[in-house]
């Protein structure tokens, strides 16, 4: 019978994974193409704006992304539950790519990332809450779960082929051919989730599938009419704002920078000043705070892959491989490689038992690592193109400062948070990657290919800085011990 429930629950899992898995194809795939998009010349197939307003344009979408999750959460508790909110999610995605594919130009871009933000963030929030819930009330950790295995697998699969397709496809035909497989990879991953949800559903038990379908802490309607309203006209004035060149880039994300930490505050000085949030639990926020501002330090320059590094695959390193040319977008399928291919190896290293060293000084040790992946540039500066292993090498330092990083920043948030803050505490491990990709988006305004001074400049000034982040972490955590 133990067999036949694991068989069943395992069966319920394939539609989340699917819709997972091609989520991230979709949203990879098209993230590739993005920066290149916005600062190509329109006789190119892009959109002519400046380099650095493109590459902070990225970094703000990031960190909309990831306060989208915030927004997926709350939709998911209070409004839709976790499935509906799913599902939703998904057709928001589809809906996205088809308007970037699609419709183009500036409207298109707005339009299209605004949904594609929503949509991501709302399926980062449920999809694990649909595929924990799978065992219900019974005994068992859903960590050991194989399909959290697969569902982690998925998610680096789509995002290690994703960029592969459409860089392809952008490089060979058009960026609108590279968007139009984006959507169509993701209405098959809706189509599939579509066909499979009925069965997935049925084989929930009863209240968990109840639980699934509804808020479970309903708001009342006239918070929820006021809260999409609010919504809905705040976007519309930005994508005004943003159309007529009313507001810049680099304003929306020194704005957007602002409110995050502004968030981040807020639910650290919230805890400290709760009367139920005994003295133990207090210090204990205090200490995460260097944990934090080092997830922070991390993530702004993990976000550097996705702008300043794919501008730099572009314009600063030799791709041609023979007579073939490699599209610089296929830069952004070597971090999910090199995690797929460091996971284990750093796994086993971590489970030395006694050897193994402590969260914090992990962590401290990963952003140095990160940070040590800009420093290797430096050396090609001034170089007419930098040789084709340079930047894998780069990536490859960053990717493992992620596997020191991500993990242990997850679990001190957990370890961390008090009691009665459990759930909103965890929000803070998000907002790390919000604060990072704003930060990302305002200093890579700093950076001009065309320039060596400037190259050579950003390249150390932030590299360092973030290694100095990291070394002052590691003296911290070594003190405290």
């Amino acid at each position: 019978m133990v067999q036949l429930d694991q068989r069943v629950r395992f069966k319920s899992a394939t539609s989340i994974i699917s819709i997972e898995m091609w989520e991230r194809f979709s949203f990879y795939g098209m993230q590739a193409l993005l920066v290149y998009y916005l600062y190509f010349d329109v006789a190119a197939g892009g959109l002519g704006l400046d380099q650095t307003q493109a590459t902070g344009l990225v970094g703000v979408y990031g960190a909309l992304l990831y306060l989208c999750c915030w927004a997926g959460g709350w939709v998911s508790d209070r409004v839709l539950g976790a499935e509906k909110t799913l599902l939703g999610g998904a057709i928001s995605v589809t809906i996205g790519h088809l308007m970037l594919a699609g419709l183009g130009g500036k409207i298109g871009l707005a339009i299209g990332l605004g949904c594609i933000a929503i949509g991501s963030g709302f399926v980062k929030t449920a999809a694990i809450t649909v595929l924990g819930s799978r065992h219900g009330e019974q005994e068992g950790d859903a960590k050991a779960d194989p399909a959290f295995q697969l569902f982690y697998l998925g998610i680096n699969v789509g995002a290690l082929l994703g960029p592969l397709l459409t860089g392809w496809l952008s490089s060979r035909y058009s960026f609108e051919m590279g968007f139009g497989a984006a959507a169509v990879l993701m209405i098959g991953g809706l189509g599939i989730y579509a066909a499979l949800r009925k069965p997935m559903l049925q084989s929930f038990p009863l209240e968990v599938k109840k639980a699934l379908l509804r808020a479970q802490n309903p708001a009342e309607k006239h918070v929820v009419g006021t809260a999409f309203a609010a919504v809905a006209v705040l976007c519309g004035v930005l994508l005004y704002l943003l159309l007529t060149e009313t507001i810049s880039a680099d304003q929306l994300a020194g704005a957007l920078l602002l409110i995050t930490i502004g968030a981040a505050l807020w639910l650290i000085i919230q805890p400290l000043q709760h009367p139920q949030v005994s003295a133990e639990e207090k210090r204990k926020v205090l200490a995460f705070i260097p944990i934090f501002i080092c997830s922070t330090a991390f993530w702004a320059v993990q976000a550097q892959t996705y702008g300043v590094l794919a501008v730099y695959s572009q314009e600063r390193v030799d791709r041609m491989f023979g007579e073939f040319e490699i599209p610089a977008a296929w830069s952004q399928s070597l971090n999910p490689f090199f995690i797929l291919a460091l996971s284990i190896p750093i796994s086993l290293w971590f489970m030395r038992g006694s050897r193994t060293p402590s969260v914090k000084i992990g962590i401290s040790v990963g952003v140095i690592i990160a940070g040590s992946g800009l420093l290797v540039l430096i050396p090609f500066v001034g170089m007419p193109l930098a040789p084709v292993w340079v930047l894998p090498l780069s990536v490859f330092l960053i990717s493992l400062g992620e596997l020191f990083i991500g993990p242990g920043g997850m679990a001190a948030t957990a370890h961390h948070a008090p009691r009665i803050f459990a759930t909103r505490f965890s929000a803070l491990y998000f907002l790390t990657l919000a604060i990072g990709m704003s930060i990302a988006g305002n200093v890579s305004k700093f950076y001009d290919p065309t320039n060596h001074t400037s190259e050579l400049r950003y390249f150390a000034v932030f590299g360092i800085s973030i290694i100095v982040i990291g070394v002052g972490s590691l003296m911290v955590a070594k003190k405290v011990g």
